[in-house]
């Protein structure tokens, strides 16, 4: 009789031991994609640094929970545009790479911080570029327990610079020495020209192609023309060329000039003002 009754005691301890064990589980699950930084949409490709796109993800109901999420990029680490498609670069400390397009990450203190990157020198078209980051989070045993799509979408805005090679100001002056009948005056600086999108660059002369006298300005003039990287230009109007942008970012434009023959002008300065502008064509 006694020793039936501590057999009865002795299972029921080993019942109260194991139960609390028997329904313990992960119900871990994804709180908030947050955005940090960003400086995407402001890059070009002769800056010195990498652009830069730092997200957080975070976790709640994490307690007594080893987790790890695995990040796909739909398009293969790549932003997809119109024109063309852009690698990028994901980087975190808690990251292992599993294919070329997929992480494995863990967690500290529920959560985990991805930076996407642009690396230097990269050239891109100026456009709308998009990508989707797909997320699955997994306990110890590889069990999904959640989901979640991160949508990216960047507007590389266009940019675009024209300057005198060799000169840094907006206005310059160029001496041609002594003006020759007929000659061609070829030591002339070039225009330099950085853009991410097409453009249109329009070239005007404020005496429609001719050097006038400083002092009779009415009665001597001498005619001359101008050639932009090999193509000669008419001046007597605005004379506008197009560029496509095709991943070159520095455009290099040799300028010479052609004098006319004149005779019987008179001695002293002669001058035209010539105008380049430059804009981004939309499409």
């Amino acid at each position: 009789m006694y020793n039936k009754k501590v057999s009865l005691l002795l299972g029921g301890l080993a019942l109260f031991i194991f139960t609390p064990l028997i329904h313990a589980q992960c119900a871990a699950r994804f709180d908030k994609v947050e955005h940090i930084f960003d400086d995407f949409e402001s890059y070009h490709a002769l800056q010195q640094v990498d652009a830069k796109k730092e997200l957080r993800v975070s976790v709640i109901n994490d307690e007594s929970c080893q987790l790890h999420m695995v990040l796909t990029s739909e398009n293969q680490t790549q932003l997809q545009g119109q024109f063309q498609s852009v690698p990028y670069q994901i980087k975190s400390t808690q990251s292992q790479l599993i294919s070329t397009s997929s992480l494995r990450l863990n967690f500290i203190e529920s959560s985990t911080t991805l930076t996407l990157l642009i690396p230097s020198g990269t050239p891109i078209k100026s456009g709308m570029y998009t990508d989707r980051l797909q997320m699955k989070l997994y306990d110890q045993g590889n069990k999904l327990l959640d989901e979640r799509e991160y949508n990216i979408e960047e507007s590389i805005a266009p940019r675009t610079s024209l300057s005198v090679l060799g000169y840094n100001t907006f206005s310059n002056t160029i001496n041609l020495g002594e003006l020759i009948p007929g000659k061609e005056y070829t030591m002339l600086p070039s225009l330099q020209v950085v853009t991410n999108s097409d453009i249109q660059l329009s070239v005007s002369s404020d005496n429609n192609g001719k050097l006038i006298h400083s002092l009779y300005k009415d009665k001597y003039a001498i005619n001359y023309s101008l050639d932009l990287a090999g193509s000669w230009l008419e001046l007597n109007n605005v004379s506008k060329h197009k560029f496509s942008y095709s991943g070159q970012t520095v455009y290099l434009l040799p300028l010479k000039i052609q004098l006319d023959d004149f005779e019987r002008q008179a001695a002293g300065e002669y001058s035209d003002i010539i105008r380049f502008q430059i804009s981004p064509l939309n499409y």
